[in-house]
């Protein structure tokens, strides 16, 4: 996972490995970065957000909000459509990145 966000970058420098079990979709990813984060630094480091996945997703209308780009793909397949359909199942090997309007 990389997370294009000045404050989250300070704490997770240019990419996070994580390991996650079978059937996962990007908002798990999303969620392990956020207990990542919680357990580097103790709270969420983004003045007025509790976690990236408040941060990035709209619960309610189960979609990224608009100012979020989130992309993700594998060595095999260039593109992989998350953004459509945030609870896919990701294959083995996934590559995100999430980019943040700066002023989010």
């Amino acid at each position: 996972m990389v997370v294009r966000q000045p404050e989250i970058n300070r704490i997770l420098h240019d990419e996070l490995e994580l390991l996650l079990e079978d059937k996962t979709c990007v908002l798990d990813v999303i969620m392990a970065v956020d207990r990542e984060i919680k357990r580097r630094c103790g709270k969420f480091p983004v003045k007025g957000f509790e976690s990236l996945l408040h941060m990035t997703y709209h619960p309610r209308e189960e979609r990224f909000y608009k100012q979020v780009g989130i992309q993700a793909h594998t060595k095999s397949q260039s593109f992989i459509g998350v953004r459509e359909n945030p609870k896919m199942t990701l294959p083995n090997d996934v590559t995100l990145v999430c980019f943040l309007k700066a002023d989010v």
